[in-house]
């Protein structure tokens, strides 16, 4: 189930998935760059700091309390992951909002299902 989404002033149309986003699931923990893609500025600085500070901490010499701190950076990569997973679709669908993009089909059956899973009727 996609909906699609078109950009006023340049009149190029977009699909957004309802549900489970796989590609932000599986891919965002590469330095963020499908958020970056979306727009999600915001999201892909938290990914790409994350895995910035994942980098630096795995590369300090072995001990107990750098192995327990790559353990906890990995745990909170996979919590983002899910997040984005589970809400990365609703999050590209309301930037699209939030920066001029209108629904193509405001009134049909599909968009109004839409609107109430993300929460914007």
């Amino acid at each position: 189930m996609n909906i699609s989404f078109k950009n006023i002033k340049t009149g190029e149309v977009r699909q957004v998935k309802v549900g489970f986003s796989w590609v932000l699931f599986l891919f965002a923990g590469i330095l963020g760059i499908p958020l970056f893609i979306r727009k999600l500025n915001m999201w892909g600085s938290v990914f790409l700091a994350v895995w910035v500070v994942n980098l630096l901490v795995s590369s300090l010499p072995s001990s107990d309390d750098v192995d327990s701190s790559i353990l906890v950076l990995f745990c909170v990569m996979a919590g983002l992951q899910i997040y984005m997973g589970i809400k990365g679709n609703e999050l590209t669908a309301k930037n699209y909002l939030e920066t001029g993009w209108e629904l193509t089909e405001p009134d049909a059956p599909l968009t109004q299902y839409a609107k109430k899973q993300w929460g914007l009727a």
